[in-house]
C-alpha cells in the first residue's frame, strides 16, 4: 500500500509539472479564453452576475449554465485580472482531473489499474496539450467519468449514490452541450435500478438539488423570452447511413491517447472494448459484470446515435466523456496482460508502454503553441505609443488593452 501511495505521489508530482512547465510561454489565449476574461471581468469589475454561460453555438439560443464564469472569475480575482488566471485554471482543473481517475479506477477495480491509469494519463502527450488550454471542456471529462461511477454504483444497489449522481449531472449542465447525453444514459439504465422506499427516498433529495443547478438558465430564459433555436437548427433525423460514416468517431478518444506515437493502431479502436469484456468476464465472477458492460455501452452508443441526428460541425472533443474511461479500460488490458506471468507479453507490454512515455515526453518538450506572450508585448508596445486598439470580440489583444490602461491607472474595486 505505501508503496503504490509514493508511486502515485511521484506520478502527480510529474503531471503537476507538466501541466505548469512554461506556464506563461505555452498558453494558448484565444477565443473562449478571452470571452472566460471578460466574463470574470463584468463580475469582478462591473458586479454583473450572469444566470448563463457560453453559447453553445452561435446563434443556437442554447447556453450551458453560469458556474464556470463563477469559477474563472476567481482564479481572475487572486491575479488582479491578468490573464495568467487561465492557464493556472487550466492547470488546476487537470490536477483535479488526476485525482478523479485514480479515485474511480481504484474503486472499480483495485489499486494497480489505479496506477497504470495515472501513468497513461500523465504521459500522454494529447492530454496535456489538450488540458493545458483553458475551457469549460476540460471538465467534460472527470465530470463524465464522475458520473459514470456514480451510475454504476445506483445500478449495482448504493441507491445513495442518486445524489452524488444529481449534483454531478446538474455541474454537467454548467459544463457542455453534451451533457445532454446523461439524462438519456440515466433513461436507459433504469431496468438495472432497484425501485424500493430508500431509491425513492433519495430520489426526493436530489431531483431538488438537480432543479437547483437548472435554475439560472430557467430564469434567464423565462424572464428574457428566449427562443431556442438549437434543434431547429442542428436536428436532422436519424440516418443509419451516418451513423456508419461517424464509427471511428465514436471510438475516437480511444485512438487518441494511443496516435501518439502508434499511428498504426488507428482501425484497432473497434476491438479494445470487446477484448476488454473478455478478460473482465474472465476475472469476475460476480453478476456485476453484466451492469458493467451495459453502461460501458451506453457510453458510447448514446454520443454515437445523438450525433447521428446532429447536422452540425462536430469536434473530436464533443466525445470527451469517453476519455477517461478509455484510460482505465487501457490500464485493466496492460494489468490482464501482465498477470500472465509469461515473459514475451510481459516485456511486450512493457517496451510498449515506455516507448509510449518517452514518444510523448518527446514530443512534449518540443511543444510550443502559445501565444499569450506575444500578445502581451504587442500591447504593450502599442500603449508605449499612444496607439489605441479597437475593441475586437474574442481578440486577446483587447482584453490585454484593457488589463494594462485599467490596471496601470485606476484601482481595481476589489481587494485580496
Amino acid at each position: 500500500m505505501k508503496r503504490y501511495l509514493l508511486f502515485i505521489t511521484v506520478l502527480f508530482l510529474i503531471h503537476t509539472f507538466f501541466m505548469f512547465y512554461k506556464l506563461e510561454s505555452w498558453t494558448t489565449f484565444g477565443w473562449d479564453q478571452v470571452d472566460n476574461a471578460w466574463a470574470a471581468m463584468r463580475i469582478l469589475v462591473g458586479h454583473n452576475y450572469p444566470l448563463v454561460g457560453m453559447v453553445a453555438k452561435q446563434n443556437s439560443g442554447f447556453y450551458i449554465g453560469p458556474l464556470y464564469y463563477y469559477l474563472v472569475a476567481v482564479f481572475y480575482f487572486f491575479t488582479r485580472l491578468d490573464p495568467i488566471a487561465s492557464p493556472i485554471l487550466a492547470g488546476c482543473t487537470a490536477l483535479f482531473s488526476y485525482w478523479v481517475i485514480y479515485g474511480v479506477s481504484r474503486r472499480l477495480f483495485n489499486e494497480k489499474v489505479a496506477l497504470i491509469s495515472c501513468c497513461i494519463y500523465t504521459f500522454s502527450s494529447t492530454i496535456i496539450q489538450a488540458e493545458r488550454m483553458q475551457w469549460p471542456v476540460n471538465f467534460i471529462a472527470p465530470v463524465g467519468l464522475l458520473i459514470f461511477y456514480f451510475l454504476y454504483k445506483v445500478m449495482t444497489g448504493d441507491v445513495k449514490y442518486v445524489i452524488h449522481l444529481a449534483v454531478a449531472v446538474g455541474l454537467s449542465f454548467h459544463i457542455h452541450f453534451t451533457s445532454i447525453f446523461y439524462p438519456i444514459i440515466i433513461l436507459l439504465s433504469l431496468p438495472f435500478i432497484s425501485f424500493n422506499k430508500k431509491f425513492w427516498k433519495y430520489v426526493c433529495i436530489a431531483v431538488p438539488i438537480f432543479l437547483l443547478f437548472m435554475t439560472p438558465q430557467a430564469i434567464y430564459y423565462l424572464k428574457a423570452g428566449h427562443e431556442n433555436r438549437y434543434l431547429q437548427s442542428y436536428y436532422h433525423g436519424f440516418h443509419f447511413r451516418r451513423m456508419l460514416q461517424l464509427s471511428h468517431d465514436a471510438f475516437i478518444k480511444f485512438q487518441s491517447i494511443l496516435e501518439k506515437p502508434y499511428t498504426m493502431l488507428r482501425n484497432a479502436v473497434f476491438f479494445y472494448i470487446p477484448i476488454f469484456f473478455i478478460a473482465y468476464r474472465q476475472k469476475q465472477k460476480n453478476t456485476y459484470w453484466i451492469k458493467l458492460f451495459y453502461l460501458i455501452a451506453l457510453w458510447i452508443f448514446v454520443p454515437w446515435v445523438v450525433f447521428t441526428t446532429y447536422s452540425g460541425e462536430i469536434s473530436d472533443y464533443y466525445f470527451s466523456i469517453q476519455l477517461y474511461l478509455a484510460v482505465i479500460l487501457f490500464a485493466y488490458l496492460t494489468l490482464w496482460i501482465w498477470e500472465t506471468k509469461r515473459f514475451v507479453l510481459r516485456a511486450g507490454i512493457a517496451m510498449f508502454w515506455l516507448y509510449f512515455a518517452v514518444a510523448n515526453v518527446q514530443i512534449f518538450a518540443n511543444t510550443d503553441h502559445g501565444n499569450l506572450i506575444e500578445d502581451r508585448m504587442k500591447v504593450q508596445q502599442s500603449i508605449d505609443r499612444g496607439q489605441l486598439i479597437n475593441f475586437t470580440e474574442g481578440d486577446p489583444q483587447s482584453y490585454l488593452d484593457f488589463y494594462y490602461s485599467y490596471t496601470q491607472h485606476k484601482p481595481l474595486p476589489f481587494k485580496l
